[in-house]
């Protein structure tokens, strides 16, 4: 959940766009919440082969398509990578595990 509303001014309707839907904080929900979409590696890769695909990665989100579909789809644009996003993922991982397991998604 981001704390301001979506950016996108586009209408979807006859008279609303995905920016004039409230925030859950606007709201009076007390939500703070990223949904993780990432994209990994196995351990043992080179640093060359990490960086082609940052760097593939990179070029693929300054196309006209990426930035359509992500218009469309109303997504998040926020890009982490490299020590960025696994300094981001060790600090969220326990807050995951815990909403995983409330929600019923981890084995017991």
């Amino acid at each position: 959940m981001d704390k301001a509303p979506m950016p996108y001014k586009a209408k979807l309707t006859a008279t609303q766009s995905w920016a004039d839907i409230p925030t859950c904080a606007s709201a009076g929900l007390p939500v703070d919440y990223l949904m993780l979409r990432g994209i990994f590696m196995p351990p043992g890769v080179t640093p060359e082969q990490v960086a082609f695909y940052t760097g593939l990665f990179k070029k693929l989100t300054a196309l006209p398509e990426w930035k359509e579909f992500m218009d469309k789809g109303a997504f998040n644009t926020t890009a982490l990578a490299g020590a960025e996003f696994v300094d981001w993922l060790g600090k969220n991982e326990q807050m995951h595990r815990v909403l995983m397991r409330e929600a019923g998604f981890l084995a017991q």
